[in-house]
């Protein structure tokens, strides 16, 4: 995707970030705790978009949802701004951190699986961040990340994405169905993972049994439990 083609509130976000990143950096720098960054995967109908909104807004974090996140990777103007927005030394760290995974045949040979790479690894690097999706609890290790999975029963799931699209219950279904071969092709193509692998994560919330507003009591005290690395530790993915 090039850049000319690119949505303009799109180039606007990761220009308005990346200015309030340098704005922050000062204030960042030393050998305090880096400021939190939450993956959040999420199966259909579980609510997971509206608690990555809500811990975004309550905790103030920025939030990159999956097409922000997607748009960025695949734009070399919108990656180098991000990557650029790094200091001189978190950018070394960054490209140390991608020559490793590339020593021990981590990365795959695509293009876009690198890219992504980079920019979450950015983004990481920054911190304060809530990343949906796009498999970035697969790229950010439990040092850099909380890694969340928000999952709920199917006919849960169901019922909301009926009564959220205005679709009967056969319709929803099937976008369920749609949506999750969708994301387990990505994830499979990408990473050679399967959407199903809770070793993967760090918490796993049932949004069914816990209802949203349990859910989101308990992913913000996990967040405020975890101990996250000093700024000025390296990257330490698993």
């Amino acid at each position: 995707m090039s850049h000319e083609h690119l949505p303009r509130p799109v180039d606007r976000i990761v220009e308005d970030q990346c200015h309030r990143w340098g704005l922050g950096r000062h204030d960042a720098e030393g050998t305090g705790p880096r400021r939190p960054v939450v993956t959040l995967s999420r199966q259909h109908g579980a609510g997971g978009g509206e608690l990555a909104s809500r811990l975004a807004k309550a905790f103030r974090l920025d939030l990159f949802d999956r097409e922000l996140v997607h748009q960025i990777a695949e734009s070399a103007h919108l990656r180098d701004s991000v990557v650029q927005s790094l200091d001189d030394r978190d950018r070394q760290v960054l490209e140390d951190w991608l020559l490793s995974l590339v020593s021990d045949s981590y990365l795959s040979a695509t293009s876009y699986r690198y890219h992504l790479t980079r920019v979450l690894g950015a983004i990481a690097r920054h911190g304060g961040a809530v990343v949906v999706g796009r498999g970035a609890h697969l790229i950010l290790g439990p040092h850099e990340a909380l890694r969340v999975l928000v999952v709920a029963p199917l006919e849960d799931r169901v019922r909301e994405v009926a009564r959220r699209d205005r679709v009967d219950q056969r319709e929803a279904r099937r976008r369920i169905e749609e949506v999750e071969a969708a994301r387990r092709e990505f994830l499979h193509r990408h990473f050679h993972a399967e959407f199903t692998d809770l070793n993967a994560f760090d918490l796993v919330l049932n949004s069914g049994s816990l209802g949203a507003d349990g859910a989101f009591e308990m992913l913000g005290a996990a967040l405020r439990a975890k101990q996250w690395p000093a700024r000025a530790a390296a990257l330490a993915m698993s």
